[in-house]
């Protein structure tokens, strides 16, 4: 979905952004990794996380976190943290990603986590929708309650 602002009355292009997981995860994937080569996308980045993996402790710091496949179907983001607000400052998600990211098919809460320094609840993203697997890709238990289902 493409949200665009006419001026003219149209809907508010935050609560369009709000419903539009796909794109705000997109807009972070696509982002540059804090502290690392600004060459390399977050997107990219999980894609090639492992242990030992350079990536994996910038990734943390900015608040998102790999644990290698496949002991983890999910890859973790904070629902409230520093670096990603700077990060979705100039965006439509500069009020918040949460809302948008629990709307992605299998993404769920998850418990409060260390994301670097800073602690906060994750957002559960499964790892199928960042590699490029079908949707339907992620375990049967995880099912946010927002999706629609």
């Amino acid at each position: 979905m493409s949200v665009v602002c006419d001026g003219r009355g149209g809907p508010d292009p935050f609560e369009l952004a709000e419903r539009d997981g796909a794109g705000c995860l997109a807009f972070l994937l696509g982002s540059a990794v804090v502290g690392i080569d600004a060459r390399v996308s977050v997107g990219a980045a999980v894609r090639s996380c492992g242990f030992g993996n350079p990536a994996q402790r910038a990734l943390r710091a900015m608040g998102v976190v790999v644990r290698p496949a496949p002991s983890s179907a999910f890859v973790a983001i904070a629902a409230a943290h520093p670096e990603l607000a700077r990060l979705f400052a100039p965006s439509l998600w500069c009020a918040g990603w949460t809302g948008a990211l629990m709307r992605l098919p299998g993404a769920c809460g998850g418990e409060r986590m260390s994301f670097g320094r800073v602690y906060s609840p994750a957002i559960l993203v499964p790892r199928a929708l960042i590699e490029g697997g079908a949707a339907g890709d992620f375990p049967e238990f995880c099912v946010s309650e927002g999706d629609g289902a």
